[in-house]
């Protein structure tokens, strides 16, 4: 395609005069956009959830009587019922007595980890009531912060002393079976 002299000119008086850039080495800097709105939320929920899944006790529940029963939103109360009561049987269980809060954090995040990648239902944590810690327990209350912030926990709770009452917690987690069994 050939451009006409009548464009070339109509080129020229459009864009006026033109100077030649004599380092071909020089850049335009443009200055750096500033992060979009989505990117800064993300940022700081990643922050605010980091400093939720710290090993800091000011804000955990340490009453060794306390009963540990949680559902997120749309989890039918049959289902919290029959973990309540032990009606399942859990596929995988880890054990954190005697670990350190950061330990157990980092174990209890791996396992959770490989149970949802195993699309795993039910698993259970053996965490003990407490009663070997200097002052109030901490595991326990942990726990059931930590577990409350993983999206892919959808129910917990304390089942039957039969089963290890306070000092143990069953957890359904979410996964593609999941609604299949109610």
């Amino acid at each position: 395609m050939t451009i006409s002299d009548d464009d070339k000119d109509l080129f020229r008086k459009t864009i006026g005069k033109v100077k030649k850039i004599k380092n071909h080495n020089d850049r335009i800097l443009h200055p750096k956009p500033k992060l979009k709105l989505k990117i800064r939320k993300a940022l700081r929920e990643e922050a605010s959830f980091q400093d939720l899944m710290s090993d800091d006790t000011a804000w955990i529940n340490t009453d060794p009587m306390s009963e540990m029963r949680f559902a997120r939103d749309g989890v039918s109360r049959k289902l919290l019922r029959a973990l309540s009561q032990g009606d399942f049987y859990p596929d995988d269980t880890i054990d954190l007595h005697g670990l350190t809060a950061s330990e157990a954090r980092d174990e209890l995040q791996e396992f959770l980890y490989h149970a949802l990648k195993r699309n795993l239902f039910c698993i259970k944590i053996i965490h003990g009531q407490g009663n070997s810690s200097k002052g109030d327990p901490v595991i326990r209350g942990l726990i059931e912060r930590w577990l409350k912030l993983q999206i892919d926990v959808l129910a917990f709770a304390n089942p039957p002393q039969r089963i290890g009452g306070r000092g143990v917690t069953l957890c359904v987690l979410r996964s593609q079976d999941s609604f299949a069994h109610f």
